[in-house]
C-alpha cells in the first residue's frame, strides 16, 4: 500500500548519512525520490564532510549544510528550514539525533528505521531488515521508499560528470603526467574511517612497480588534504611508479578526476564509491568491513578479503594489533585483478553532463 498519495506535491528533505561513501550508496534512493515525486522539492541535509559529493548529485534541488558533526550546530544550521513547510523528512542514519532533529524540525512525515529506541520520534517508523543475510546498503536505504509503497526506480544510480570537473581533470592529469594515452590507474591508499581500512605503503608501492613495468600504464595516487603525506609514502616507496595527486582536487572536482582512469584499486572509503557510482571499475580491498555490506555491485567490480575468525570487526583500529586481514591481500593478487580487467575490455567513459 502506497503510504503518499500520487498527487502529492510539496517539499521533502533527506537527512544524509555522515560518511561519504554511505552518501554516495544513497544515490539510487536519491534517484528513486526524484523519479516518484518529479514535481517535489527535494532536499538533503547533510554534515560538510559528506555535503560536497551531494552538491553534485542531479536529483537534489538543494543541499543544506550542518555546521559541523557537533550536537548543538547540528540543530541550529536548519533553524531557517524550519520555518518552511516540511511535507516530509527522510532518515538515512540510524542516529537517535537524527530522528531527534526530525522532530524538531516539525516535519508532517518522519520515515526511518525503528533503531535504537528513536521509534517514537518517527511519525512512520520502519522495522529493520534481519541482518542475516546483511542487506547491502544501497538496498537497506531503498527499503524506507518500499515500507511507504514506493517502489524504486533505480537500483543503481549514475552519476554524471559536470563540464567544470571534466575540464579540471583534463588539465590535472595532463599537467602531472605529460599526457599521453596510458590507461590511468588510481590508487586511493587512505581512509577517513580509520587506519583498519587501510593497506600497507608497501603494498600499494609494489602494486604500482608492477603495474607500470613496460610503461603499459601510469598510476595515480590520489587522496584528500589531510592524506598527502600517505600518498607521498607510497610514492616514494614505489620509486618513482606513481605519480601523487592526493590534496590537489575537491569532492567537487573528484568524480572529473576519477572518470578519467579505466581501474580504482582502493579500501572501502568514499572515492572507492563515488569511482562505482561515475561508472569506473574498481578492486576494492575489505578487511574490518563487509562486503556483503558495502562492495561495489555488478560485473565491473571485484572485491579481495581474507576469511578471518575477527572480520568484519568494523573497528577503527585493528583491536588486535596485527592488521592481518588486510596486509594478507598481496600485491600480485590485486594486480592480477587490475590486469584481467585491462585486457578483458576498458570501461566506456561515464556519462557526463550537457554543457
Amino acid at each position: 500500500m502506497r503510504e503518499f498519495p500520487e498527487n502529492h506535491e510539496g517539499r521533502q528533505i533527506i537527512v544524509a548519512p555522515n560518511w561519504i561513501g554511505d552518501a554516495a550508496m544513497a544515490a539510487p534512493f536519491f534517484a528513486s525520490l526524484r523519479a516518484a515525486f518529479p514535481g517535489d522539492r527535494i532536499e538533503a541535509l547533510a554534515a560538510p564532510w559528506a555535503a560536497g559529493i551531494l552538491d553534485t548529485f542531479p536529483w537534489l534541488d538543494a543541499v543544506l549544510r550542518t555546521e559541523g558533526g557537533k550536537w548543538r550546530s547540528f540543530f541550529s544550521a536548519p533553524s531557517k528550514t524550519r520555518r518552511n513547510g516540511i511535507n516530509a523528512l527522510w532518515l538515512l542514519p540510524n542516529s537517535f539525533r537524527s530522528a531527534l532533529l526530525g522532530r524538531w524540525l516539525g516535519a508532517s512525515r518522519r520515515i526511518g528505521y525503528a533503531t535504537g529506541g528513536r521509534g517514537w520520534l518517527l511519525t512512520h517508523p520502519v522495522p529493520p531488515p534481519p541482518d542475516s543475510p546483511p542487506p547491502h546498503l544501497v538496498d537497506y536505504y531503498l527499503g524506507l521508499l518500499e515500507a511507504q509503497g514506493i517502489t524504486p526506480a533505480h537500483r543503481s544510480a549514475r552519476l554524471p560528470v559536470s563540464p567544470e570537473a571534466s575540464e579540471f581533470a583534463d588539465r590535472l592529469i595532463g599537467e602531472e603526467t605529460g599526457g599521453g594515452e596510458a590507461p590511468l590507474i588510481g590508487l586511493n591508499p587512505g581512509a577517513f574511517f580509520g587506519a583498519s581500512k587501510t593497506w600497507p605503503v608497501e603494498s600499494y608501492a609494489a602494486l604500482a612497480r608492477r603495474l607500470t613495468a613496460g610503461g603499459r600504464v601510469r598510476v595515480l595516487v590520489l587522496g584528500g588534504p589531510k592524506e598527502v603525506d600517505l600518498a607521498d609514502r607510497v610514492c616514494a616507496a614505489a620509486g618513482g611508479a606513481a605519480i601523487n595527486l592526493a590534496g590537489k582536487d575537491s569532492l567537487h572536482t573528484l568524480p572529473g578526476l576519477l572518470a578519467r582512469l579505466s581501474v580504482l584499486v582502493s579500501g572501502d572509503t568514499g572515492p572507492l564509491h563515488i569511482a562505482a557510482l561515475v561508472g569506473v571499475r574498481t578492486v576494492s580491498l575489505f578487511g574490518p568491513t563487509d562486503p556483503l555490506r558495502t562492495a561495489p555491485r555488478g560485473e565491473a567490480h571485484r572485491d579481495l578479503r581474507r576469511e578471518m575468525a575477527c572480520s568484519p570487526c568494523f573497528e577503527r583500529v585493528c583491536p588486535l594489533g596485527h592488521h592481518r586481514c588486510m596486509k594478507e591481500i598481496s600485491p600480485e593478487e590485486v594486480a592480477e585483478e587490475v590486469e584481467e580487467i585491462l585486457a578483458n575490455a576498458l570501461p566506456s567513459r561515464p556519462a557526463e553532463a550537457p554543457k
